[in-house]
């Protein structure tokens, strides 16, 4: 399946010249939805828009460097202005392109969902695949909701003229976000066949509707969405396998992996492959750093915790057989979790992006549990599972549910450092995380990051506004 979304796509986006030209007034309609084999590429081409740059290929991991996990050298790309809190704004590049990928996925979607069920082909394949399109359109209308708030709600294909709306509540949106993973947990199975590995499993569902409801403070719902998880026998690696579930030596399938984006590298044609290994700097090969651990990251890690040396290469240490050498890197540090140790591998990498694994199902828990009934067993058991498989001890008995919260926010940013959560996190939290954890970075000399109000949530883009004014009034502060 990783291999054929890639070629699908590719023939796709070559084969789209000398076709007949359709009406201008409508958004791009494909004209092949006939047979089952077109069902399959329809959704392959909503999948193939998770790889993207401004997705999982680079944003996801890259937002780190927003956070206070690493950070990020290179102006052009607007990370370092976003992350300074200042130096950017609604005609940035990031808010604009982040929307428009965004908005792709939904339209391709969409496509799907309008044109697969006229098809005949077999009921329960085209079942399955609506639930692969209601689950993939429910996680690109999160994503807009975490930065941007109220976004437009598109569920059908539109005019022009129809395109021109408003941007409907938050609350709205998430409520159909839920919708459609309900109608995927009834649809997709619970895995594949080899040939399918990479596909959305009723698991999947799951684990992003755990996500929804924490993020929006649904305790209650986010524990029962993680306990479904947990009943699917889904479970953690052993430390000894930790590293490997990141790179091509267990990808797809770790009995810890729930979901991941595909990518194919080494195949001449750029960007089908992940870039993991090309923005780290591990080593000189792999070309500049775009981003690197920051200093405030690596005090964090308790003595004897593995995670650490996973996840961060520092001086003295070596990579793929080669010395590190940190003069290269702003910080002095490198990210080497996912990195394939290869020194030939230096753009398209084999390497996919875990995008739910059964570790964060523990943190889900843990931290919804905590908030809705205080430090009980049921959170020290998650937590303490989580820190044991990485060589800690467990958390002291008796902790408050203050104390606690400390600790789950801790092992959340450990854990899944580099996984496109941080930066996701801490707009979650709110104004006083956010702030502490700009003004906890001092490590890098020249760079002050200066907190307001404003950057709990992106603008929507200026040339979005210029060509719909009805995306107005513009998120405050903007």
């Amino acid at each position: 399946m990783k291999k054929y979304i890639n070629i699908i796509i590719a023939v796709l986006i070559c084969s789209c010249t000398d076709l007949e030209r359709y009406p201008l007034n409508s958004i791009g309609e494909p004209q092949f939805w006939a047979t089952s084999d077109d069902a399959t590429s329809g959704i392959n081409g909503v999948y193939n828009v998770l790889a993207n740059n401004h997705m999982y290929r680079d944003f996801m991991r890259h937002s780190d460097a927003i956070g206070d996990n690493a950070y990020s050298q290179f102006s052009f790309n607007y990370y370092l202005e976003i992350s300074e809190g200042r130096g950017f704004d609604a005609s940035s590049v990031w808010p604009q392109n982040f929307w428009r990928k965004s908005y792709e996925g939904i339209v391709r979607a969409n496509e799907v969902l309008e044109n697969v069920p006229a098809i005949t082909m077999e009921e329960a394949t085209k079942n399955r695949i609506l639930g692969e399109a209601r689950f993939l359109r429910a996680l690109f209308y999160f994503h807009l909701t975490n930065l941007y708030g109220d976004v437009p709600l598109i569920l059908a294909k539109q005019t022009i003229n129809e395109s021109l709306v408003a941007r409907d509540p938050k609350a709205e949106v998430t409520a159909q976000i839920l919708e459609d993973l309900n109608f995927a947990i009834s649809n997709l199975p619970q895995s594949y066949s080899p040939s399918d590995l990479g596909r959305a499993t009723k698991g999947a569902a799951y684990a992003l509707q755990s996500r929804v409801h924490l993020y929006n403070k649904h305790y209650a719902q986010a524990i029962t969405a993680a306990n479904e998880v947990i009943e699917l026998g889904y479970q953690l690696l052993p430390m000894e396998n930790y590293k490997d579930m990141f790179l091509p030596t267990l990808e797809n399938n770790s009995v810890e992996s729930i979901f991941e984006v595909q990518f194919l590298g080494k195949t001449g044609t750029s960007g089908v492959g992940s870039a993991f290994n090309a923005s780290s700097g591990a080593i000189p090969a792999f070309g500049s750093i775009s981003y690197s651990p920051l200093q405030e990251l690596v005090d964090t890690y308790e003595a004897g915790d593995i995670r650490k040396n996973i996840t961060v290469l520092s001086e003295g240490q070596s990579f793929a057989g080669l010395e590190f050498d940190p003069v290269r890197s702003l910080t002095g540090f490198a990210v080497i979790k996912g990195v394939i140790p290869d020194a030939t591998i230096t753009d398209d990498g084999d390497a996919n992006f875990v995008v739910f694994r059964f570790a964060e199902i523990l943190l889900n828990l843990a931290e919804a549990e905590n908030e809705l009934n205080g430090p009980n067993t049921t959170v020290y058991d998650a937590i303490n599972k989580i820190r044991n498989r990485v060589n800690l001890s467990d958390l002291p008995s008796g902790m408050s549910k203050e104390a606690m919260r400390v600790a789950i926010k801790k092992e959340r940013r450990l854990e899944l450092a580099f996984e496109g959560h941080r930066y996701f996190d801490l707009l979650r939290y709110g104004k006083a995380d956010l702030k502490a954890s700009m003004e906890s970075v001092t490590s890098v000399e020249g760079h002050e990051r200066v907190y307001a109000d404003r950057l709990l949530q992106w603008p929507v883009p200026q040339s979005e506004i210029n060509i719909d004014p009805n995306l107005l009034p513009q998120n405050e502060g903007w």
